[in-house]
Parts: structure tokens; sequence; C-alpha cells
């Protein structure tokens, strides 16, 4: 499964990132692995994905770039 998010939040002092892949209410959720929670809408559709301990989980660029877009250096 490909998701394409369309916006991204990182919150830097608890360390989460959440994926918006679609707009609209979520319905359900669904823990893939520790700490990484897919958000499904009303039809099955992903909705969001959160990702918690984000710096820990993906890689240490990644995660610079989150802080630089937050910043609005990129």
């Amino acid at each position: 499964m490909i998701v394409h998010a369309q916006q991204t939040h990182y919150d830097a002092t608890m360390d989460v990132l959440y994926l918006v892949a679609a707009g609209g209410p979520i319905h359900r959720s669904t823990e893939v692995a520790p700490g990484i929670t897919l958000e499904y809408g009303k039809d099955g559709e992903v909705v969001g994905l959160e990702i918690l301990r984000a710096s820990q989980v993906l890689a240490e660029k990644v995660v610079a770039s989150l802080h630089a877009k937050q910043a609005g250096v990129l």
C-alpha cells in the first residue's frame, strides 16, 4: 500500500509525526506496528498515519528535514 501524504505535522516536543493522506473524519484506527497507527475513513480509505517516537523510527535525515521544514528553512 502506498499512502501519499497531503500534509505532514511533526511535534518535536512529543516526537510524533502525523501524515494526513485524505480529508475527513477517522472512523477506525489500527496499530500496524509498535507506535505506528493507520487511521481509516468511513469507506476504509487511509486518512492518516501516526508515528510515535518518530526520531527513533525514521532515518536521521528525514527527522532533520522535518525540523527544518517546521522552522521555515525548507
